[in-house]
């Protein structure tokens, strides 16, 4: 039965017990005796009542029925991953609260899938990048133990080709340590603490950054700011992003300050094309124009999952990091509080 019909029903239902009961209350206390004239009267009245009755339940259960569908096609919506607000308001107070619980579900789940989603693709990317990257060294590996093995390399070549097999390796080993602290980021229910932002920046983030007479280090945040963060999370984002920084400046500077419980890193360093302003906190994702690992200069770069690591630390203390805005004169990249469904 829809819930126009039952109310209806039930109105009217009711009205005519009312009705009936009023009726025959009014007999008894003005003191008449019911008999069939009066019973044809109470009938009367009942019968003329009651399409003023059945009316009013009409129109209440066609305004109530309404607010049923309205609410059951949002729900449809979200059902088909549409998740939209609406805000219409309702003169009842309870339909208004399901439809605001409905407005803070859809944006929730709309987070949530999104979240799903951006795992399911880095993981992708992560499981193609990462056979790849362990395939080769392997095969080099392989190539050099089976030339040793016929006899192809010479006793004056040996210690060389060992050199290579050991580079190899150390390879194999940097990228192990990365993809571990990578799936270890992923993990939830992170312990959080109070922290002194501007003490914990000057005391445990400065000190580990690399001493470059070129570049200096601004700390800006109110003395005073207190944020709820895993310590050592905090720490290695902090060192991530202005490491990377670093990477990418001349000359110049890296400045930390805040908005509220925000916090930003900017530099002056190289430019961040638009293009790229979300690819970056993918998996194995850079953007230098070689992966090669001779070319590279600093062995904890050429993997690509800093940022990646970063955004995910981020999410577990319900923050979400994002390049804000980068150009010719500065980079910011931001750590903005938000509430997140946690996965």
């Amino acid at each position: 039965m829809k819930i126009k019909t039952f109310i209806v029903t039930l109105a009217t239902i009711a009205g005519l017990i009312v009705s009936t009961f009023t009726a025959v209350m009014t007999f008894v206390i003005i003191g008449e005796p019911i008999h069939s004239e009066m019973f044809i009267k109470i009938s009367l009245t009942v019968l003329a009542v009651l399409p003023v009755i059945a009316f009013f339940s009409l129109v209440s259960g066609t305004y109530l029925s309404k607010n049923s569908i309205f609410i059951q096609k949002r729900l449809a919506k979200i059902k088909d991953q549409e998740f939209n607000q609406d805000n219409s308001k309702f003169f009842i107070t309870e339909v208004n609260e399901i439809n605001d619980d409905i407005n803070y579900l859809s944006n929730q789940l709309e987070t949530l899938i999104k979240d799903l989603r951006q795992k399911n693709h880095n993981l992708s990317n992560l499981l193609v990048s990462m056979a790849h990257d362990i395939k080769t060294p392997i095969t080099i590996i392989n190539g050099y133990i089976e030339e040793i093995e016929d006899g192809l390399i010479s006793k004056e070549q040996l210690p060389e080709t060992l050199d290579y097999i050991k580079k190899e390796i150390e390879f194999l080993n940097e990228l192990t340590v990365d993809i571990l602290e990578f799936i270890s980021s992923i993990k939830k229910y992170r312990t959080k603490e109070k922290i002194l932002l501007y003490y914990f920046i000057e005391n445990e983030v400065f000190p580990l950054l690399p001493k470059n007479q070129n570049i200096q280090y601004i700390n800006k945040i109110n003395k005073d700011l207190e944020i709820r963060f895993n310590k050592i999370d905090l720490k290695k984002i902090c060192i991530n992003i202005m490491c990377n920084a670093i990477k990418h400046i001349e000359k110049g500077y890296i400045k930390i300050y805040t908005k509220e419980e925000n916090i930003y890193f900017e530099n002056n360093g190289t430019k961040i094309e638009k293009e790229y302003s979300q690819k970056i906190f993918e998996p194995f994702f850079t953007t230098s124009k070689s992966k090669n690992r001779k070319n590279r200069k600093n062995k904890k770069s050429g993997f690509g999952l800093g940022l990646s690591i970063v955004g995910n630390l981020s999410l577990n203390n319900s923050y979400r990091c994002s390049l804000k805005s980068s150009d010719e004169e500065k980079t910011i990249f931001s750590l903005e509080k938000k509430e997140i469904i946690s996965i």
